[in-house]
């Protein structure tokens, strides 16, 4: 998700919007407030427009939910076509590694799972599709995000909650602006034990013309996680991603 230097209030409605059409059910205001990274009262003043404005409806004090009238005009789609277009070259990624594959797209400054392929080892981190990850302490994240510019991205730190997943989760700003330059000059990112103890990611960006749209991302435990087997978990995350963004390019 890009974002602008300042977020004007158009925007921060069309976040809004974002979290709760990505969302299963209803959404507390402090769960909207906790995963954009704004202010309790300034979501609550953006979710009472909606109401009147028909787009989002209060379930009970506190919980919302979009209304019919936003769904049809919401861009599940473009979930839905990810979704259905990456499924067989993630099942080939799948098989070839072994390994666990996820895929996922931004929403606020979390990652939201879409798919997940769990790995057939014993030893594996299970995760469940719909299920979100800080953005910036994962390979998803730091991918997804990996085009914006110095600028759009601090503003979308600025937002961000930092904390430590793990001991080894980086939450200094300034270690985390060289992860996102390094992740922009690579074209992909690895995250190890900074999510989940004992686990490491390889995540590569997925690209619906020039633009990044979402990230897919293979969970491996860090003891199978050397330097040989990490290069070549690599070539095989990157490849798949190029093979995704090419069909998605087909498409348009």
């Amino acid at each position: 998700m890009l974002v602008t230097k300042e977020v004007t209030s158009l925007g921060k409605a069309f976040l809004v919007l974002e979290v709760l059409a990505s969302a299963d059910g209803p959404l507390t205001l402090l769960e909207m407030a906790h995963e954009l990274g704004l202010p309790k009262p300034t979501v609550h003043r953006i979710l009472q427009e909606l109401v009147e404005l028909g787009y989002v409806s209060r379930v009970e004090k506190g919980v919302y939910q979009i209304t019919p009238k936003l769904r049809r005009l919401a861009s599940g789609s473009l979930e839905d076509r990810l979704t259905e277009l990456a499924a067989p070259l993630l099942r080939e990624l799948h098989e070839l590694t072994g390994e666990t594959v996820n895929l996922g797209i931004l929403r606020g400054t979390h990652v939201r799972y879409l798919s997940v392929l769990e790995s057939t080892h014993p030893l594996r981190r299970i995760v469940e599709p719909s299920s979100t990850d800080p953005f910036y302490s994962t390979s998803l994240g730091r991918a997804i995000t990996s085009q914006l510019t110095d600028e759009a991205w601090n503003a979308l730190i600025a937002r961000t909650r930092l904390v430590a997943r793990t001991t080894e989760t980086i939450i200094d700003l300034k270690q985390l602006r060289k992860i996102h330059q390094q992740t922009q000059a690579d074209g992909y990112s690895v995250e190890q034990d900074q999510n989940d103890v004992g686990v490491t990611c390889i995540g590569a960006p997925l690209f619906d013309g020039e633009q990044i749209v979402a990230a897919i991302s293979l969970s491996v435990p860090t003891a199978r996680a050397d330097t040989k087997a990490l290069q070549r978990f690599i070539k095989a995350v990157v490849r798949t991603a190029r093979k995704i963004s090419q069909q998605l390019q087909s498409q348009i």
